[in-house]
């Protein structure tokens, strides 16, 4: 009997937010795709990535045909439409296996695994034990199944009507899977290539913000290794000549670095320093490259490490400056000054950053006077912006101590589902004396009548990438250069960074490694980068 099992892996389309979510792949199931790839169990994994911000709707009866595992990760207004995925899945297929996960699900494993017809809630990271958990949902049934789900860490499923929630131990090392599969991505070709690249260089945050999910679906500060680093850029690169990124009429692409806090705060003396070293080594990687991170205000108060993010084509921050009122930054635990915030956000501009201003709307001292000032302060010192309502999210205080809506606007019911479709920040979604859902829902569209909104840039250089795509289309496929991402494969990719790698001196061996239990590292294999510089 063959070992090939097929899995598909699917991100549900946003029905709101930010417009990057359709412009890059976010990585996670780029990173549990590669984890199957580099699996060394039972089975070999034949995967697909499906986006349906991308590739449009997933078609269940057409499109699961054949497939052995569904795999789908969500974040919060992206719940409804996994959850309907799983259902119908299960409908028209009921022998397939189904894996959840994700922000959302972590918290949630109960109510996805009820509405999504879930078999398994993958909490948190999952890249260390997800081939195991395949592995094992394949290959047993009832009592014996349920016996080796409790071997598995980091879970969640149902054993007598009961929530089960295995305990974790330890951390992920952020680089267990040294490169994300970019290739099983479904119509990822020189015709359809990706708006941007996307690079990952640490997991979690050295802040405890009330409001945001980082802290809690990723635990600690993890930077991947230096040579980690570099491989993945090579990666981008390789991707970019090969037509699989889109580029300019100079050759140029867009990658987001996709930390939060990149580089860290000064106050983590440590980590900042680290920071830099490794900026400096970036030189030579990204000539070609327009580089895009999230960062914090005050590195314009650190010349250093600013002036080296600009000599490796830093062009774009994404700066959190959430409000410009002191109390309430001292209430979402924000550590930061707002006087000081807008000091360095015109240091930032002065240094030829283009400075994207993250705002946050509705904390509990705002009132539509501040807010609408906050609009003419903000786009004085920022050339783009975003704005979104403080809205509650799984695992965050405010999931708790905010009395949530229905979608009409009312308290919600005992037992009622929330209407997670509308957890896009562009309205409250939570009682407040201030403004009604609909209030809420005025005065953003005239608070960001007044602003640059960043979103509105990618949804233009989409629409032109769209029309360039068709034209270079039509030539290409003329002169038979219409390449299929099936012609690469993650495997491929690995040899061919490790070759581009060694010519600028750095060596990549790829070495099988004694894993523990207690990381959750068990019947799966790992890659180790070992640098001779």
């Amino acid at each position: 009997m063959s070992r090939i099992r097929r899995v598909m892996l699917v991100q549900p389309e946003s029905p709101g937010g930010n417009f990057e979510y359709v412009v890059i792949p976010r990585q996670g199931l780029l990173f549990l795709s590669g984890a199957l790839q580099q699996s060394e169990g039972s089975y070999l994994y034949e995967r697909e990535l499906h986006f349906e911000d991308r590739s449009g709707k997933l078609d269940i009866e057409k499109d699961l045909y054949g497939v052995d595992v569904l795999m789908i990760s969500a974040l919060i207004n992206e719940a409804p439409r996994a959850y309907e995925i799983g259902r119908l899945a299960k409908q028209n297929y009921p022998n397939i296996i189904s894996i959840g996960g994700g922000p959302h699900m972590t918290p949630l494993a109960e109510e996805a695994i009820r509405e999504g017809k879930f078999d398994v809630i993958v909490l948190r990271e999952g890249e260390d034990i997800i081939a195991q958990l395949t592995d094992v949902l394949l290959t047993y049934k009832d009592a014996d199944l349920i016996k080796e789900l409790h071997k598995i860490p980091g879970i969640a499923f149902m054993e007598d009507n009961h929530l089960v929630e295995t305990p974790r131990r330890g951390l992920i090392s952020p680089d267990f899977v040294p490169l994300p599969d970019f290739y099983s991505i479904r119509d990822l070709t020189p015709s359809k290539p990706l708006m941007g690249g996307v690079l990952e260089t640490v997991r979690g945050c050295t802040e405890k913000c009330t409001y945001c999910q980082v802290i809690q679906q990723f635990l600690g500060y993890r930077m991947i290794s230096r040579e980690t680093e570099l491989a993945r850029l090579t990666q981008l690169q390789k991707m970019a000549e090969d037509g699989l990124i889109s580029t300019n009429r100079d050759n140029r692409f867009s990658v987001f670095v996709s930390d939060d806090l990149h580089p860290p705060p000064l106050r983590a003396v440590k980590f900042r320093n680290e920071r830099l070293e490794r900026i400096k080594s970036w030189k030579g990687y990204t000539d070609d490259m327009y580089l895009i991170c999230q960062s914090r205000a005050e590195i314009g108060q650190d010349l250093e490490l600013s002036e080296a993010l600009r000599d490796i084509n830093m062009e774009m921050l994404y700066v959190g400056v959430e409000s410009d009122d002191a109390k309430n930054l001292e209430y979402v635990k924000k550590r930061q000054e707002p006087g000081q915030v807008f000091k360095d956000l015109v240091s930032l501009n002065n240094m030829g950053f283009s400075v994207v201003a993250m705002t946050i709307i509705g904390l509990p001292h705002d009132t539509e006077k501040s807010i609408m000032e906050m609009a003419a302060r903000i786009t004085a010192v920022s050339k783009y912006q975003t704005a979104n309502w403080l809205t509650p999210l799984p695992a965050t205080s405010n999931w708790d101590d905010l009395v949530p809506l229905n979608e009409n606007g009312e308290v919600l019911e005992k037992g009622e589902m929330r209407p997670y479709h509308l957890y896009t920040g562009r309205q409250f979604v939570h009682h407040d004396q201030r403004w009604s859902m609909k209030e809420s829902r005025n005065l953003f569209d005239l608070y960001q009548s007044k602003l640059n909104p960043v979103d509105t840039l990618y949804s233009r250089l989409f629409r032109i990438s769209e029309r360039y795509r068709k034209m270079s289309n039509a030539t290409n496929l003329s002169a038979g250069k219409e390449v299929s991402y099936k012609n690469q494969n993650l495997e491929y990719a690995k040899n061919i960074v490790a070759s581009a790698l060694l010519e600028k001196g750095v060596e990549i061996t790829y070495e099988k490694t004694s894993l523990t239990k207690s990381l959750g590292h068990t019947n799966t294999t790992t890659i180790n980068m070992l640098s001779k510089i």
